[in-house]
């Protein structure tokens, strides 16, 4: 084992001790026990892991309380191998520690809608799931939802009454201000009965006012009886709601609290687990922040959007460049190049080009995305600079720049000044590659796609298009249509 790797206890250890023995569960299920002196250290290791250690300092822990000398091979090293097969321990990166936000961020508002199935008992788990993604979170409740879970247990988790009347609890109209609120409604579980109030636009519960009201995505988390499930009239009212633009989620197969506790067969009409509800309610809202058509313009403005979201969830989050642009990279870019990055983001393109032994400077209207993307490659070479290439300082003569979305996020107005600017930027013979939205993304992300023929308008005669290839944009949901140019500066 490296002596500078760093070690920690595992978040989540499967381990428990009785009398002098310590027992560790390894991933593939085998026990590993360890008794007497052996259990004894594997307790102290674990405690001292609490924070990331190097095996060296484990040993020199072990020294200082043993009084012995270890030597190489020793039986730490031994405890830490085995420690690290069970899962019991894990290789700390510093650098992927989340660090403090230079703002606090935006968290998604989510309101809860809990109708009355079975599985609502596990609402604590879910609100827990939620918060631990980052969500803030607001429960409605049916009153037959609250026969199987505490509303006390749920306000205790989110700090806020659970809405369960229409015009009486903690606002004058409860679910009209929980509707505007929201940034995303989830319903789960969606009974049979809650998913006919929404098919037919009855507002008689806090629950189907609440998602029948908002503006926000409503996901729908269907969850009943396998035969309820499958009867004609539950599922037109399925069909119905998806036609309406909501979202609904398939059903998993599994039990039925019906059937008794030794026969339960599984059957396809419960919600899948609630990870995976959390995580389609994610995909919902990033598709949705996909298509959105206010493009930030200012610095301030990105910084915002970089703060409201985990770097992969945002839309064009990739973490490798996209093959058809490296492959044009490495192919055009000269040994030892200038490279000029523009719009890094989290610098994915960046890191690539200084890994591969060029100079290079990053810019991006966006201080935090450039301070995530330093922090992400501290030892790497890289220039990070806020600046706007429409109006730039820079006066460096790079041999190859890079745009990967840029370039159709601009006012015709600020293409012009982004062409003239580049047209000094680049060292004659040197190329520019460039990767915009196709013609047909353009109303669908609000953007303004490039072809060659306006590109030809735009650069004039400082730069010739010598390449213009169909391509795409690979991100976290989806991967929208593209073009990417090769172009050379006269």
């Amino acid at each position: 084992m490296s002596e500078t790797a760093r070690l920690r206890r595992a978040r989540v250890a499967r381990i428990y001790d009785a009398g002098d023995t310590t027992v560790l569960l390894g991933p593939d299920g085998r026990a590993h026990q360890l008794h007497a002196e052996s259990a004894q250290l594997a307790r102290v290791v674990l405690g001292f892991l609490l924070q990331p250690r190097s095996p060296r300092e484990v040993v020199a822990h072990v020294e200082a309380l043993s009084g012995a000398a270890l030597g190489e091979g020793s039986v730490v090293d031994q405890l830490l191998g085995l420690l690290l097969d069970a899962g019991a321990i894990e290789r700390f990166e510093p650098d992927s520690a989340p660090a403090a936000p230079a703002s606090p961020p935006r968290h998604d508002r989510v309101v809860l809608c809990l109708a009355g199935g079975v599985a609502a008992m596990h609402a604590p788990a879910m609100v827990a799931r939620l918060l631990d993604r980052g969500f803030e979170v607001r429960v409605a409740a049916t009153k037959n939802a609250l026969r199987f879970v505490s509303a006390y247990a749920l306000e205790r988790l989110v700090h806020r009454p659970v809405a369960q009347d229409l015009y009486e609890g903690e606002t004058a109209v409860p679910h009209i201000d929980l509707a505007a609120w929201a940034d995303a409604v989830l319903v789960w579980p969606a009974t049979a009965t809650t998913l006919s109030r929404l098919a037919t636009g009855n507002f008689d519960s806090i629950v189907s006012a609440v998602a029948l009201a908002t503006a926000a995505p409503v996901i729908i988390a269907p969850s009943m009886n396998a035969g309820m499930y499958a009867r004609a009239a539950v599922q037109r009212n399925i069909e119905q709601l998806a036609r309406d633009g909501l979202h609904v989620i398939h059903p998993s197969f599994g039990i039925e609290v019906a059937d008794p506790p030794l026969d339960r067969p599984r059957k396809l009409g419960p919600a899948p687990p609630i990870e995976v509800v959390v995580q389609m309610l994610e995909t919902a809202l990033a598709l949705r922040r996909a298509g959105t058509r206010v493009t930030p313009r200012s610095g301030a403005e990105w910084d915002q959007v970089y703060a409201s979201e985990r770097p992969e969830r945002l839309p064009w989050y990739t973490d490798r460049v996209d093959d058809d642009l490296l492959a044009s990279f490495e192919r055009l870019a000269p040994r030892h190049a200038l490279v000029l990055d523009i719009g890094t983001g989290l610098g994915t393109m960046a890191v690539a080009a200084a890994e591969r032994g060029h100079r290079v400077v990053a810019t991006d209207l966006s201080g935090r995305a450039l301070e995530d993307a330093r922090r992400r490659s501290p030892e790497l070479s890289v220039l990070w600079l806020e600046d706007d290439i429409t109006n730039t300082r820079r006066r460096s003569s790079f041999d190859i720049a890079v745009d990967r979305g840029c370039l159709h996020l601009l006012t015709p107005d600020a293409a012009a000044r982004y062409a003239e600017n580049l047209a000094t930027l680049l060292a004659p013979g040197g190329h520019l590659l460039l990767k915009t939205h196709a013609t047909e993304e353009g109303d669908r992300h609000g953007t303004m796609p490039h072809t060659a023929e306006t590109l030809a308008r735009l650069f004039g005669s400082a730069f010739e298009i010598v390449e213009d290839h169909a391509s795409t944009f690979p991100g976290p949901a989806q991967a929208p249509a593209a073009r990417l140019f090769v172009l050379r500066r006269a």
